[in-house]
């Protein structure tokens, strides 16, 4: 264990499974470097006016509890559904300056690329002396000013949410969308920025969970606003009523959203117009207009539909980035570019996981690469698949820390 107390442990990505890593990396003994491109739960904070599917219960370590309570903050209720910002707000920041991560977690550096220090992507190919190698990051802070970190052990728990996919047709950007004012996430309706919405036309992409969402805040919005009502477009790749409906699903969130993103498909909510079985094909906007023309195509005729909107807003999903460790052994999935094991175990297990809740972790032998100590966990795991929850991150980590002691 005296040299395992040595090793460094770099862990990229500070939010809710990298702040927990960090933490159980240094109760383990390890040295330990935390690096955050931006602030502590930096994408949950992009999202903080959304409210988690899953309580409190199911986004928190008995570790992180603990020590929480150790620094006298009190709990909030295990079976509350907190917002992502009382997320960050009552758990993360304050278990980021816990003591034990002292002088650990360095935000606004961002890890540029990590290899190994003196030994090629092509050499020592399946080789455990690779381990014996250090591995070397480049790393930028905020001035632009980059540096050479080394470690023995890269847990990358960056996510995938600063990476959204592209709109066009098989997933590529469409003509003219990089030319295109773009919104990626859930925009938040409450906040100043609330006018760009009212009285607008505005077209949603997506069915997923984030895209109806969006619609739910654009109702309340017109709700709220009846003076000057957005009106809404809702594009989706698919049939009629995209949502399934689980019989006693015990997320609540879930269980309405799933409700009323079936009857807004099928035209029951005013001032939403449901265009299923459509796909962004082109975007094309005249030079000083602020509205944009958005070209769908209908995927059963295939006859192509002009909408002028003024707002497009894109939930299609998110992307590992996988360039961050293009120059290490990294067994990918050709489908979910996650890591190969994992991808093959959800693969097995419904096609991509099933629902969220059914599953858990799958074993630490689905956790290794061929690249001897590097882990991609958390959310990035499960690549470009959506039905990754915090809990099983928090099993990650342990079975992780559990290898590496």
């Amino acid at each position: 264990m005296e040299e395992s107390k040595r090793r460094r442990v770099a862990i990229l990505g500070a939010g809710p499974v990298g702040v927990e890593a960090a933490l159980s990396a240094r109760e383990q003994g390890f040295d330990v470097k935390l690096f955050e491109r931006g602030e502590v739960g930096e994408h949950v904070r992009h999202w903080g006016h959304v409210q988690l599917f899953s309580p409190w219960s199911l986004n928190r370590s008995e570790r992180g509890e603990r020590l929480l309570q150790e620094m006298g903050q009190e709990l909030e209720p295990e079976d509350a559904f907190p917002l992502g910002s009382e997320y960050v707000a009552r758990y993360l920041e304050p278990l980021s300056k816990h003591p034990l991560l002292e002088n650990c977690v360095y935000t606004h550096h961002e890890v540029i690329s990590v290899a190994r220090a003196q030994v090629l992507k092509g050499e020592l190919i399946g080789d455990s002396a690779r381990a014996d190698v250090p591995f070397l990051m480049v790393v930028e802070d905020a001035q632009g000013v980059q540096s050479y970190h080394e470690a023995d052990v890269v847990i990358d728990t960056t996510g995938s949410y600063g990476k959204p996919a592209a709109l066009g047709p098989g997933g590529v950007g469409a003509i003219g969308e990089r030319d295109c004012e773009v919104e990626r996430y859930v925009p938040d309706m409450e906040d100043d920025s609330s006018f760009d919405y009212r009285g607008k036309r505005v077209l949603v992409v997506g069915a997923g969970y984030s895209a109806v969402t969006t619609l739910k805040l654009l109702r309340e919005l017109n709700e709220a606003h009846p003076e000057a009502p957005a009106k809404v477009f809702w594009s989706w790749r698919e049939a009629a009523a995209p949502y399934m409906e689980i019989e006693g699903d015990v997320l609540p969130q879930r269980a309405a959203l799933a409700r009323f993103g079936n009857e807004v498909s099928r035209g029951e909510v005013e001032g939403i117009e449901p265009c299923p079985m459509t796909q962004v094909w082109m975007f094309s906007r005249e030079p000083g207009q602020d509205s944009t023309k958005v070209f769908l195509k209908d995927l059963k005729t295939h006859l192509i539909e002009e909408v002028v909107v003024d707002r497009v807003i894109a939930n299609v999903g998110y992307l590992p980035d996988t360039e961050l460790y293009r120059e290490l052994q990294v067994h990918l999935c050709y489908a979910s570019e996650g890591p190969m094991k994992l991808a093959a175990s959800l693969l097995a297990a419904s096609g991509g996981g099933g629902d969220c809740l059914a599953q858990t972790s799958a074993g630490v032998e689905t956790l290794l690469n061929p690249e001897p100590n590097f882990f991609i966990l958390g959310a990035k795991s499960y690549g470009r698949g959506s039905a990754f929850l915090i809990r099983l991150g928090l099993e990650q980590i342990e079975q992780v820390m559990t290898l590496l002691s």
